[in-house]
């Protein structure tokens, strides 16, 4: 089926229909960095509930994510922890998505996937999505769209306690537990999993161990709450396959002795209390992250390289919430400061024993940054909001190679850049909203980015400074929620300058001339009946080089690679009796053009895909058992591939065909 057709029949199914599993004005989301209601939040902002996490058919978080309209999900290591695209980025769709855990960034200063695989699903409370926003109380990265993970804290007067368990196709296996105890004043509560998988492919077997615990105190006038994150990753790499080798051999690999190690650990102390006026906020967090990985030369080149990688960050984030009211309207003042400090070392040797004797690399990177924000909301009437924000931020960036004494291998850069957005809601009816939203936005680059270890004059280390990406972002949208019932629909525009990008036939990391982003997004649900619901979306993405010549390539009006002009999501989820429920997801992805083909000139384009995944649980008393199937269909895929400039041959990341997973869940 074509996807114009697609999308039509999922229109035409679901428009009569809105979402609403719960309420919409019962939820409460921290979008603006404070506790408010789901109607006071930014507009055209996405929630995703813990209820709506544990009935989906999914497995894990880029799984669920992928259903939302304007995201794209892609694996492009052979990994656990996929790349997450909002609205037509790309391969740097990671950085240009900023991620949060509990209001804390979770990208790193590197060009590496977030870490998804690091948070227990059990753990998540919900999941605030802000498509094209999130830069003024954020910072960068936020250009595609800021999703913000919240993960449960103790509630007064609650005792729980759960363990389940899982096992599934290609040596599967789950065990998680999770207890909560919270008494009036005080509470608990702790996540722990160990996931061990063979997966797919040969040489992809994974063993990931977490662990996630809080402690809270809170009273009438505030709260105070410390959270641990730890996490460990031991994954083998398969490597990517040859188009050839998709057809003869597609689970094998050509890179058996690589693999990759993550070690993280994560800290937070937060408390928020009223001042009586107002009410201030503020955390402090650390994070620490070890990598290693080794990628050895297949060719017998000699240039096996052993990787050793320590990042870490201390970020500090008071803030002051202030309501008014003033000519009769009801205003509020969020008013901030983030400090960041960013230190980064990674050393590179053909083997383990050399890496401390004889690397061949040792970068030394930091970043710090120092930003004020504010944003002002004022609500006229009961119809109309107003929406005004600016951050203001200063950055340093030094990066260093020690191994090469050559001037050009270190440098540091300052800059300032700025974000703010102007946005405005009104109400047509108790049900019906129009909005519209303007802004600009920003992201830095990475230490990947302006270090090469080979882009040298001698075939040696360089750094190259480049200038921060700037974005002017425009939306228009409209809303319908009814009782249990919503629609969304908007169509945005977003025009680059200076993007970052990695330009494969000059094998460097350049600022691009303009660039742009437009697209049409629509999603609907409906709970149909007591028994059934529903939900739907569609997004249509246009993603072009504006104009330019690049290293002798003209590039005016050609398509950015790895985005998808159409993208179709429908679920439904289905409680056929007391106790047993049904849940399914149909996702389609159209066709794109291959990584490395900027001038859309290879001959073929990525196949378009269509993956379906279901679930069926039932309960006994407090036991629920369950099964579900993931690529139903059993069709042979893969969301990432990159073309070779010198011939009509491609190498991709085949994803899992059919699998099932058999799960048992007991709560106390």
């Amino acid at each position: 089926m074509k996807p114009s057709a697609i999308a039509a029949v999922l229109v035409v199914f679901v428009s009569p229909f809105a979402l609403a599993q719960i309420p919409q004005d019962e939820i409460v989301v921290t979008a603006t960095r404070f506790p408010e209601l789901r109607l006071d939040a930014p507009i055209g902002m996405t929630v995703i509930t813990a209820k709506q996490i544990s009935e989906s058919a999914v497995r894990s978080l880029p799984q669920l994510l992928s259903q939302e309209a304007g995201i794209v999900t892609r694996d492009n290591t052979g990994g656990p922890d996929s790349q997450i695209d909002m609205r037509g980025f790309g391969i740097t769709g990671d950085q240009n998505t900023l991620v949060l855990l509990n209001g804390q960034r979770l990208n790193e200063i590197e060009l590496t996937t977030i870490g998804w695989t690091a948070i227990p699903l059990d753990s998540i409370e919900r999941i605030e999505i802000l498509r094209g926003s999130g830069a003024v109380l954020y910072g960068g990265g936020a250009t595609g769209g800021t999703i913000n993970i919240i993960t449960k804290t103790p509630q007064a007067g609650t005792v729980a306690a759960n363990v389940a368990g899982s096992t599934g196709t290609y040596r599967t296996n789950e065990v998680r537990a999770g207890a909560s105890v919270a008494g009036q004043n005080t509470g608990f509560n702790i996540f722990a999993s160990d996931f061990t998988s063979d997966n797919y492919r040969e040489n992809n077997r994974l063993v990931q161990k977490n662990a996630n615990g809080s402690v809270r105190a809170f009273g009438a006038k505030g709260d105070i709450g410390l959270v641990i994150d730890l996490d460990s990753q031991n994954l083998r790499l398969p490597g990517a396959r040859t188009n050839a080798q998709l057809e003869t051999d597609r689970r094998g690999t050509a890179t058996p002795d690589d693999f990759a190690t993550r070690d993280g650990a994560r800290v937070s102390l937060g408390g928020s209390y009223d001042l009586g006026f107002g009410r201030f906020a503020a955390d402090l967090g650390y994070r620490d992250v070890d990598r290693t990985s080794f990628l050895k030369d297949y060719s017998g080149g000699g240039f096996d390289t052993y990787t050793d990688t320590q990042s870490k960050v201390w970020t500090f984030t008071p803030r002051l919430k202030v309501p008014y009211v003033a000519a009769g309207a009801q205003h509020s003042l969020v008013v901030g400061v983030d400090l960041d400090s960013w230190d980064y070392l990674s050393s590179r040797a053909a083997s383990r024993d050399l890496i401390d004797t004889n690397p061949s690399a040792r970068i030394t990177a930091t970043q710090r940054d120092e930003a004020m924000f504010a944003q002002h909301n004022s609500t006229f009437g009961e119809s109309t909001k107003l929406t005004l924000g600016a951050r203001w931020q200063h950055t340093t960036i030094a990066a260093q190679d020690s191994v090469n004494p050559a001037a050009y291998a270190s440098g540091s850069k300052s800059s300032h850049p700025v974000a703010w957005e102007i946005g405005l809601r009104q109400d047509l009816s108790t049900a019906t909203a129009v909005y519209g939203r303007v802004g600009q936005s920003f992201r830095l680059p990475t230490v990947d980015e302006v270090y090469s270890q080979f882009g040298g004059p001698n075939f040696d280390a360089i750094v190259t400074l480049l200038e921060p990406q700037t974005s002017h972002d425009y939306e228009l949208g409209a809303e319908y929620r009814g009782g249990p019932l919503r629609v969304r629909a908007s169509v945005f525009a977003i025009y680059l300058k200076n993007e970052i990008y990695f330009f494969v036939p000059t094998f460097s990391n350049i600022n691009l001339p303009a660039t742009h982003r437009r697209g049409v997004e629509l999603d609907a649900s409906a709970a149909i009946s007591p028994a059934v619901s529903l939900f739907g979306n569609v997004s249509v993405t246009d993603a072009r080089f504006s104009e330019g010549v690049i290293g002798g390539v003209d590039l005016t009006g050609k398509v950015v690679p790895l985005v998808p002009r159409f993208k179709v999501n429908a679920g439904v989820t289905w409680q056929l009796a007391a106790r047993t429920r049904f849940s399914g997801v149909a996702r389609f992805v159209g066709m794109q053009y291959y990584d490395n083909d900027p001038d859309n000139t290879f001959p073929t384009r990525m196949p378009a895909y269509t993956v379906v995944d279901v679930k069926l649980t039932h309960t006994i008393d407090k036991l629920t058992l369950g099964i579900a199937i993931n690529n139903l269909l059993n069709n042979l895929y893969y969301s990432y591939a990159v073309a070779s400039r010198s011939s009509p041959a491609f190498n991709a990341y085949p994803q899992a065909d059919q699998t099932f997973l058999l799960t048992a869940e007991y709560r106390f």
